[in-house]
């Protein structure tokens, strides 16, 4: 018995078909390009140019945008390589309880927002910093007038779904709300098959709650590997799963 069902997990799946029609890319994919020991929450961590080109260059294969979640570590150098491939970007601006570090990224977003107003789409400012809890709603949305009121492009702040009902006056300060809908990572974990219902139905929840801005989903997908949470388990055909389900539309 034993030996059947170690034969029956490692048996080989057939991917499901790409969701995208031949020659079409992804809208927007999330991108952090550090690599075996480089580590943004270790000082000092930077990325160089040249690495963050061969990136682009790969991605620019398969989607038209990247979305950043910071100017720290190298990556305020994306704008200016992501425009040699033609791509557009989200660009993050990191926030935490660091303060000086904020003043920091901040300034060097809307530097970067004046100077590459043909490359970023929207600027996040912030992400999940209400979760981790190291910034209150009232700094939240004063930092995000301050940027909006310095800049051309749309504004938004990107949180997990449920902070965004629990927090629903940001979506005063901002052009359109940003949620993440993680159903691996989330408090009651789902099996795969389940995720894509579930990210619709969010959405529309979402959407309900908010009438008045665009929803868009900043973040989604399944992890390839790691540990199994109650009947959300990891593996390469289940990512292909759910994204092939719940990804593009």
């Amino acid at each position: 018995m034993i030996g059947a069902a170690w034969w029956w997990l490692g048996a080989p799946v057939a991917l499901p078909p790409s969701p995208l029609a031949l020659g079409e890319k992804l809208y927007c994919v999330s991108y952090a390009p550090f690599r075996g020991n480089q580590d943004p929450l270790v000082e000092g961590t930077y990325v160089e140019p040249a690495q963050i080109d061969q990136d682009l260059a790969l991605l620019s294969r398969y989607t038209d945008c990247v979305r950043t979640y910071s100017t720290q570590e190298g990556l305020d150098k994306v704008p200016e390589i992501a425009r040699h491939y033609g791509l557009k970007v989200f660009q993050g601006l990191w926030l935490s309880g660091e303060a000086e570090k904020n003043r920091h990224d901040i300034a060097t977003t809307i530097k970067l927002a004046q100077q590459f107003p043909d490359v970023i789409r929207a600027v996040i400012v912030g992400n999940e910093v209400l979760l981790r809890g190291e910034m209150s709603t009232t700094e939240l949305m004063a930092t995000i007038r301050e940027v909006k009121s310095q800049i051309a492009e749309p504004v938004t702040y990107a949180d997990v779904w449920e902070f965004w009902l629990r927090y629903a006056d940001i979506q005063n300060s901002v052009d359109f709300v940003t949620i993440h809908i993680l159903p691996y990572w989330e408090d009651f974990p789902l099996p795969a098959s389940l995720a894509a219902a579930h990210v619709d139905a969010i959405r529309k929840r979402v959407a309900a709650a908010i009438p008045d801005k665009e929803i868009v989903i900043g973040e989604i997908g399944w992890p390839s590997a790691g540990r199994m949470r109650e009947g959300a388990r990891p593996s390469p055909s289940n990512q292909a799963r759910v994204i092939r389900n719940a990804g593009p539309r």
